[in-house]
C-alpha cells in the first residue's frame, strides 16, 4: 500500500510542481496588484496615471512573453521558468522603494518583464507535461484567491509586495524539481504563420480583455465610490477567482469553441451589470458569472491555439502578449473614460467591445473554422 502511494506520488510530482510554480506566481502578482490603484492615488496619481502604471507593467508583459515565448521553442521551457521566477522575485521586492509615481511605473515595468519570462514558457510546459490544461489554469485562479484574501487581510503594500517576492523564491526552488526533455528544438518557429492560422482568435481575445483590462484598474476605485472597503473590495475578487477556480477544472470536457463563445456572452452580460449597479453587495452572484466567463474564454482560447501546431512555446507567447497588450491599452483607455464621464462609462465601453469580439470570433463558414482551429 505503501509503496502504491509512493509511486504514484513520484508519477504525479511533474504535475504537482508545475501546479504549485502556477498557484505561488499568480499568488505574487495578485498580491501586488489588487491595491495598487490605491497606492497610485495615495502618491498623488490621478486617475489618468494611475492607468499609465497598468500600462507600464502591460506594456513590459507584452514583449517579453511575445520574445520569450519564441525563445522557449528554441531554448526549451525549464530555464526560462527558473530565471523567470527569479527575476520576478527580486521585481517584487523592488516595489518597496516606490516612494513616488515615477518609481512605482519603472518597478511595475519590472515585474511586467519578469513574468513575461516565466509565463509563456510555463504553460507550454505545462501542456506538453500535463493532460489537463483547465486543472493546471485553475491553480493560477487558486492563487489569485489567496493572494486577494491575504490582501484584504494583510493590507499594508510594503508587507505585500515583500511576501510577493518571497513567494516568488519558493517558485524558483520549486522549478529544480522538474525535469524537461529537450528534444529537437533548433529550427525557428514560423512566428508569422503561427499568428495568421490563429487570428480569429486572438484578435476576439484582445478586443475582450481590452474592455476588461479597462475595467480592471479603476474597479477598486469604482467600488470604493459604491462604499466598499477593503474588505469587501477583497471578498469580491476572491469570489470571482473562487468561481474560476472551480470552472476551470471543468469547462476543457466540452467543445473549445463553444465554451470560447458562453465567455464572451456571459462577459457582455457582467459588463453590463457593473454598469447598471449601485450597490456592491449585489455583485456578489455577477463576480460568479465573471469567473465563470473568464473560464471559458481562456481555457477555450488556450486549447484552440496550442492544438493547432508544433510551436507551443511562440503560440502561448503570442497568446500571452496579445493578453498584456489589453494590460497595456486597457488601464490607459479605462483612465481617459474614468476621467472624461466616469467609472460607468469605462463599464458600457468594455460591454461594448465585448459584442465586437464576439462577431469577430464569429466563424465565416465551417471551412473557415476548420482551417482556423485545425
Amino acid at each position: 500500500m505503501r509503496h502504491t502511494f509512493t509511486a504514484s506520488l513520484k508519477e504525479n510530482a511533474p504535475e504537482l510542481i508545475i501546479n504549485l510554480i502556477n498557484f505561488l506566481l499568480y499568488f505574487s502578482i495578485e498580491l501586488s496588484i489588487i491595491f495598487l490603484p490605491l497606492l497610485g492615488v495615495q502618491l498623488g496619481a490621478s486617475d489618468f496615471q494611475v492607468g499609465l502604471i497598468g500600462t507600464c507593467y502591460g506594456a513590459a508583459f507584452m514583449l517579453s512573453s511575445l520574445f520569450f515565448g519564441w525563445r522557449s521553442d528554441t531554448l526549451g521551457r525549464l530555464p526560462l521558468i527558473r530565471y523567470g521566477a527569479l527575476i520576478a522575485s527580486l521585481a517584487f521586492l523592488l516595489q518597496l522603494f516606490a516612494g513616488n509615481v515615477p518609481l512605482l511605473m519603472i518597478a511595475r515595468a519590472f515585474v511586467g518583464f519578469a513574468m513575461g519570462v516565466v509565463s509563456a514558457a510555463l504553460v507550454a510546459f505545462a501542456y506538453e507535461s500535463v493532460s489537463h490544461l483547465g486543472k493546471f489554469s485553475s491553480y493560477g485562479a487558486l492563487g489569485w484567491i489567496a493572494g486577494a484574501m491575504t490582501a484584504g487581510i494583510i493590507k499594508e503594500f510594503n508587507y505585500l509586495f515583500f511576501l510577493s517576492g518571497i513567494l516568488c523564491v519558493v517558485a524558483f526552488l520549486a522549478s529544480f524539481w522538474l525535469k524537461e526533455e529537450l528534444g529537437q528544438r533548433k529550427k525557428a518557429p514560423d512566428f508569422f504563420g503561427i499568428i495568421r492560422r490563429n487570428f480569429r482568435i486572438y484578435l476576439a481575445i484582445f478586443l475582450r480583455h481590452l474592455g476588461a483590462t479597462a475595467v480592471w484598474l479603476i474597479m477598486p476605485l469604482y467600488l470604493a465610490s459604491l462604499g466598499a472597503d477593503r474588505y469587501w473590495i477583497g471578498l469580491l475578487w476572491s469570489i470571482n477567482f473562487g468561481a474560476q477556480f472551480v470552472a476551470m477544472r471543468y469547462v476543457e470536457k466540452f467543445n473549445e469553441n463553444k465554451v470560447f463563445a458562453l465567455g464572451q456572452i456571459l462577459s457582455i452580460l457582467v459588463f453590463l451589470a457593473y454598469g447598471f449597479t449601485n450597490n456592491y453587495r449585489r455583485l456578489i452572484a455577477v463576480q460568479i458569472a465573471l469567473g465563470v466567463s473568464w473560464s471559458c474564454l481562456y481555457v477555450g482560447a488556450l486549447l484552440i491555439v496550442l492544438g493547432s501546431g508544433e510551436d507551443k512555446g511562440t503560440a502561448s507567447g503570442i497568446f500571452q502578449s496579445t493578453i498584456n497588450l489589453c494590460n497595456a491599452l486597457g488601464p490607459f483607455i479605462g483612465g481617459v473614460i474614468a476621467q472624461g464621464i466616469g467609472y460607468k462609462g469605462v463599464m458600457f465601453f468594455a460591454a461594448f467591445i465585448t459584442v465586437a469580439s464576439f462577431v469577430t470570433a464569429l466563424p465565416k463558414s465551417d471551412k473557415a473554422s476548420n482551417e482556423t482551429i485545425s
